[in-house]
């Protein structure tokens, strides 16, 4: 887990909010990333939008990461679920790894839980693609 505060903007910490509020009434924060997601969320730091910096993983935005036992950068897009099966390069933001990269920023070095052990990986790049996307609405 890194060792500073997440950081959200509002609409994201929302959106998020509420997703949490949900896993809580499905008993799914047993999990261990969401568990420690659900944490991070009570210490997050909010911002507007405009205000988020530029370095900052957001929902929308293109990571470029690397796992330290690995030389090789991975690139994902930070999606909503039902967004993932539109491209392979989604990655959602439920996921162990799209939890975990929420609210980092550039540099950061993340250790997560998912299911298959600990894994720890650098963020290298954040590109905030926000502008290509519209929000899914619930049918």
């Amino acid at each position: 887990m890194s060792e500073r505060r997440i950081i959200l903007n509002h609409s994201n910490y929302i959106v998020l909010k509420g997703l949490v509020e949900s896993l809580k009434r499905t008993g799914k924060l047993k999990l261990p990333h969401f568990a420690r997601f659900a944490r991070e969320m009570k210490e997050a730091i909010v911002m507007e939008s405009q205000t988020i910096p530029d370095d900052v993983v957001t929902l929308y935005s293109r990571v470029r990461y690397r796992f330290l036992d690995n030389k090789d950068s991975l690139e994902h897009v930070i999606v909503f679920p039902a967004q993932t099966k539109e491209s392979p390069e989604y990655l959602s933001i439920l996921s162990p790894l799209g939890l975990a990269m929420i609210g980092e920023r550039e540099g950061t070095i993340v250790e997560y839980d998912a299911p298959g052990g600990v894994y720890k990986f650098q963020i290298e790049e954040v590109i905030h693609e926000q502008h290509k996307f519209t929000v899914p609405q619930d049918s």
